[in-house]
């Protein structure tokens, strides 16, 4: 294996790069589906390729399990060039969408199917299904059952201990709770983590569920038009989203463009519309830039009368969506000639607010994130 100096907010450290994806690029034709992507994957880690559909996240998968070839760059396993090497040869575990499970088979056989294309000794691998279906927590009854008689909860376990059975160096996770409803897929996300944390295998998974992705993954990989946009982990990913792609993508986000009117110290003052936001400012900036900055909607203060914060504007709610826990609001401000999301999660009914209410919201500049265009 190699070891690296990685670095990462909180100091550089040493960890061992199970995977490396070097400059890598995919092209079909004119298309290019990746393109000069790096991700170095440590061993034990939990990390997660982000992005919409068509951003190359699965093509970069199916080129680390070997079912596509890189046209440009490599890929090591185990400091390992794999790039000329077939799936079988790679000592991959990979759990589909689909599952792709076996529907005339039992459950063990399911879970054996691979162990016997391994030749491993027949004596051990009644003994091998059931540790690995106790890790799963699916009961060892179960061994005999057709797997079309289980929930679909239930199968999503036999996929993942048939794929983790012969422990393999990677785990590849396709969007294998995409198809699951929201309660069971939270479910699933659970025993995900439970089981990465117990085994403590290396994972790769991917995903355009942006709380799939922040819920289990260590670091995150965020692609976009075949471009690694953003690698960090899942906290930093979105308390400091490094493009307006991922601050876009990353949470319920209202992006405003403006120009910088001028510059106060460690602030700048950014026309919007009709009006201004104040941003905090950095070296990036100076006046007469034309920026983009992004609001996150839980940052947004409502009142009915003032709102102390950095930047405060009479606004008129224009759609309201109770969820229960929350309340999501979409608000006009004139003043920025923006329409803005809203999040808001206090219970206080003195707090809550109807279509066609004129109130105040707010945020400080401290909550803006600006980019250069």
């Amino acid at each position: 294996m190699v070891s690296k100096q990685v670095s990462e907010s909180g100091g550089d450290k040493e960890e061992e790069t199970v995977v490396e994806i070097d400059r890598v690029t995919k092209r079909y034709g004119s298309l290019v589906a990746v393109n000069d992507v790096s991700i170095p994957i440590r061993d034990g880690e939990f990390m997660t390729i982000l992005g919409p559909s068509g951003a190359g996240k699965t093509t970069l998968l199916h080129m680390i399990a070997g079912f596509e070839r890189p046209t440009e760059g490599e890929i090591y396993i185990d400091d390992r060039p794999v790039s000329d090497e077939p799936p079988n040869e790679r000592n991959i575990g990979l759990v589909f969408q689909s599952l792709a499970l076996f529907p005339h088979m039992t459950v063990k056989e399911n879970i054996a199917f691979p162990l016997k294309m391994r030749r491993e000794d027949p004596e051990d691998i009644d003994g091998q299904i059931n540790e690995v279906l106790e890790l799963v927590q699916l009961p060892v009854d179960y061994k005999n059952k057709p797997v079309g008689d289980l929930s679909g909860g239930q199968q999503q376990r036999v996929a993942f201990a048939r794929a983790i059975v012969y422990e393999p160096t990677l785990l590849l996770l396709d969007e294998p709770l995409s198809s699951l409803d929201k309660k069971l897929r939270e479910e699933m996300r659970s025993e995900l983590t439970r089981i990465h944390a117990e085994t403590d295998l290396t994972i790769v998974h991917v995903t355009h569920n942006q709380t799939e992705a922040l819920s289990m993954a260590d670091r995150i990989a965020v692609i976009n038009g075949g471009a690694l946009e953003q690698l960090a982990p899942a906290k930093e990913i979105y308390a400091q989203p490094a493009t307006p792609f991922v601050a876009g993508f990353i949470g319920d986000t209202t992006m405003l463009d403006g120009t910088v009117n001028r510059i106060d110290g460690r602030r700048a003052a950014v026309a919007v519309g009709g009006g201004e936001v104040t941003v905090e400012s950095d070296d990036r900036v100076t006046v007469g830039d034309d920026v983009r900055i992004a609001l996150r909607a839980e940052k947004i203060a409502l009142d009915h009368d003032d709102v102390d914060a950095d930047n405060a504007y009479e606004a008129t709610v224009e759609q309201v969506a109770f969820e229960g826990d929350q309340t999501q609001y979409t608000i006009s401000v004139a003043s920025l000639d923006a329409v803005i999301d809203v999040t808001h999660q206090d219970p206080d009914p003195e707090t809550v607010f109807d279509r066609g209410d004129v109130i105040t919201a707010g945020w400080d500049a401290a909550e803006v994130f600006v980019y250069n265009q």
